[in-house]
C-alpha cells in the first residue's frame, strides 16, 4: 500500500522511489525495483558510472535543499559539487579512518549534516546513522563514536538529562554531582577548585564521559547559537566541543579547532572562506562554498548575493583582532516594541532554559508593550517534581498553576531581568504543554523554534498576557 506521502505529492514529480512499498505503476519504484534495475543496467552498460562520473563538472549543480524557514516561506538552496566538497581536503581536526567512527545524529537535509557526511566519506571515515534523538544516549555507548555533529538543542536535552539523573540520586550523590556540576561551570576557578578538579572527574565527569560512548574526541556544534555557559561544562568534563557556523546557503564558514577555540565565538573561518561585516553590522561571506542560487528564484538571489559575490547572511556578527566571528543573533529575530526600543530574544531565552524546569522558550515582544514568553516545559522534570512533593495525582496543567512553581517562576524572572535592560525584561509567562516538534511544523530540522508558526498557534494565548489589567 503506498504512503499518504505518496499519494499527496505524486503529481509533483516524474518519478517516486519509495521505501514503503513494491511499486505498482509506471512512475512508482520500489527500492528493490531500482536495485534490480541498477543491476541491469550495469550488465549492459559497465562504464555508464564511470562516464557518468567524467562527465561532472564542479560548477555543475549537485542538490537543491529548502530552507527550514524558521521566518518565511522555505527557498530551494541550489548547491554545485564544488560547494559541497571544497572544504573535503581540511585537516583542522585530524582525520583518522584507522581510529574514527561518525555518528550521524542530524538529518541529511540539513546542509550541515550533509557537508560533513560527505567530508568523512572523502576521508574514509565510518559512519554511523541514527534518527531516533529520545534515545541517542544508548547509541552513544553502543557505537563509541569519535567524531559527531550536533546542535544546541540536542546537547541541552543531553545536559538537562545529566542534570536530573543528579537530582534524582540518593542524596551523598545528589550533592557530590551538583558540587561537580558548579566546578564545571565556573568560568574562573579558585586554586583550591582546580586543586579539587581530580577528585570531580574521578568520581562525576568520568561517569559522563562514559554515558557518551568516553570516546568523543571532536564534538562539532552548529545550527543554531549555544550557550556559553553548557559549552565551557562539556568542555570542563572533557568533551571537546567547537562551535561553528555556517548556512544553507553556504554550509560550513566557520568552526573552532584543536588549539584555536575560543567559547562564545563560532571560530574563524575556513580557508579560503573570506568573512566582513557591513556597516549596518551583517555578516558577509565570500567564496566557494557559497550557494549557486535560489531555485527558479532569481530576485530573491539577487536580494543576498551582491555584484561583488558577497552574501548577506541576515546574521548580525563581529570580528576579533584574531579573526574569530561572533554571532549576535538574526537580524529579523530583533523584536521592535511598540515604544521603539529593540530587543534580541534569543540570550533571553537562553538564560529562561538554564532552570531544569524549562525545555524551550520563546520570548515574545514584537509590537507589543512589553516583552513576555511561552514557556515549555520539561515534562520528565516535572513529573518527578510532582513525586517529590507527593502530587502525582493532579493534573501537569494544575500543578504548574501551583504556588510553589510559581514563586520558583517569579524568582527566577527577576534574577534574569535584572541583567537586562528595562524594555527587555519579562512581564509575563505562560506555560505551553505541546511541546514543539519537527513534526508539527514548530521547530526546523535543526531545531530552531518557528517564530511565526508558534505565534499564530498560540496567539490567544500570547494575547491573554496583553490583556487590559497588564498594560
Amino acid at each position: 500500500m503506498q504512503c499518504s506521502l505518496i499519494l499527496k505529492h505524486r503529481g509533483l514529480f516524474e518519478k517516486i522511489i519509495s521505501f514503503a512499498d513494491n511499486g505498482n505503476e509506471e512512475t512508482i519504484y520500489g527500492w528493490e525495483q531500482i536495485i534490480s534495475l541498477g543491476r541491469e543496467l550495469a550488465k549492459e552498460q559497465p562504464d555508464r558510472y564511470r562516464q557518468l562520473a567524467q562527465d561532472v563538472r564542479d560548477d555543475d549543480l549537485a542538490t537543491i535543499i529548502y530552507t527550514s524557514g524558521s521566518t518565511g516561506v522555505p527557498k530551494g538552496v541550489e548547491l554545485t559539487h564544488k560547494n559541497l566538497i571544497s572544504l573535503v581536503h581540511s585537516e583542522a581536526f585530524y582525520w583518522d579512518p584507522r581510529i574514527d567512527r561518525y555518528l550521524c545524529v542530524l538529518p541529511l537535509a540539513h546542509v550541515f549534516g550533509r557537508s560533513l557526511n560527505l567530508l568523512m566519506i572523502g576521508w574514509g571515515v565510518s559512519i554511523y546513522y541514527w534518527n531516533d534523538l529520545k534515545n541517542v544516549g544508548a547509541i552513544f555507548r553502543e557505537i563509541q563514536p569519535t567524531v559527531t555533529v550536533v546542535v544546541p538543542r540536542l546537547l541541552e536535552k543531553i545536559y538537562a538529562k545529566m542534570l536530573i539523573n543528579i537530582h534524582q540520586a540518593s542524596f551523598i550523590k545528589r550533592k557530590i554531582g551538583l558540587w561537580a556540576f558548579n566546578l564545571a561551570g565556573t568560568k574562573k576557578k579558585t586554586f583550591l577548585q582546580r586543586l579539587l578538579y581530580p577528585l570531580a572527574d574521578k568520581l562525576v565527569f568520568s561517569a559522563l564521559r562514559k554515558s557518551l560512548g568516553n570516546k568523543l574526541r571532536i564534538v562539532i556544534c552548529g545550527g543554531a547559537a549555544l550557550d556559553s555557559q553548557i559549552c565551557r561544562f562539556f568542555i570542563e568534563i572533557g568533551v571537546p566541543i567547537y562551535e561553528g557556523w555556517g548556512l544553507t546557503e553556504a554550509a560550513t564558514v566557520t568552526v573552532n579547532k584543536p588549539g584555536q577555540t575560543k567559547i562564545g565565538s563560532v571560530g574563524p573561518p575556513l580557508p579560503p572562506m573570506e568573512l566582513k561585516i557591513s556597516e549596518e553590522g551583517e555578516v558577509l561571506v565570500n567564496g566557494p562554498i557559497v550557494m549557486q542560487g535560489y531555485h527558479l528564484n532569481p530576485e530573491a538571489t539577487a536580494k543576498v548575493i551582491d555584484s561583488e559575490g558577497w552574501l548577506h547572511t541576515g546574521d548580525r556578527g563581529s570580528i576579533d583582532s584574531d579573526g574569530f566571528l561572533t554571532i549576535l543573533g538574526r537580524i529579523k529575530d530583533l523584536y521592535k516594541t511598540s515604544t521603539g526600543e529593540y530587543i534580541a530574544p534569543v540570550p533571553i531565552e537562553q538564560a529562561l532554559c538554564k532552570t531544569p524546569l524549562i525545555d524551550m522558550a520563546m520570548v515574545v515582544g514584537d509590537g507589543r508593550k512589553f516583552a513576555s514568553c511561552l514557556l515549555f516545559p520539561n515534562l520528565e522534570v516535572v513529573e518527578s517534581l510532582k513525586a517529590s512533593h507527593k502530587q502525582t495525582h493532579v493534573s501537569t496543567e494544575e500543578f504548574l498553576n501551583r504556588e510553589f512553581i510559581q514563586q520558583e517562576m517569579e524568582k527566577l524572572l527577576n534574577t534574569i531581568n535584572t541583567h537586562l535592560n528595562h524594555w527587555e525584561q519579562i512581564h509575563a509567562y505562560r506555560f505551553v504543554l505541546d511541546a514543539p516538534t519537527i513534526e508539527s511544523g514548530m521547530l526546523t530540522p535543526s531545531m530552531k523554534i518557528r517564530r511565526e508558526v508558534v505565534a499564530t498557534k498560540y496567539k490567544e494565548l500570547i494575547d491573554s498576557m496583553y490583556s487590559e489589567e497588564n498594560l
